[in-house]
């Protein structure tokens, strides 16, 4: 690649952010300029991927406890109303492969 085809990006990092970021680099045996070009275009390629605009990301926003109906709440074990009385023969049922049947 030549000079002609680079273009230079620069930035201005906080004391603590420019720390982080040389010891990254230091880590993975990197000069500043290749961390640097590394970070924006992996940011780049997962910026590309994600579309913050997709319902996937939307959704929960749109969901908030206000707006869920009030059975969305009710929990059934505590609402006599949600549970049927049984008035069928008083035949035992058994599961067909309940292991405590088996001696």
């Amino acid at each position: 690649m030549s000079s002609d085809d680079t273009k230079h990006v620069q930035t201005e990092l906080s004391e603590d952010e420019y720390e982080r970021f040389r010891e990254f680099a230091r880590e993975h045996e990197l000069s500043l300029k290749e961390a640097g070009h590394e970070a924006l275009t992996e940011w780049v390629e997962r910026q590309e991927r994600a579309d913050p605009n997709d319902r996937a990301f939307t959704v929960f926003d749109e969901l908030e406890a206000d707006s869920l109906p009030a059975s969305a709440e009710t929990d059934a074990r505590d609402e006599d109303d949600l549970v049927d009385e049984w008035h069928g023969n008083e035949e035992s049922m058994m599961l067909a492969d309940d292991p405590s049947t088996h001696s």
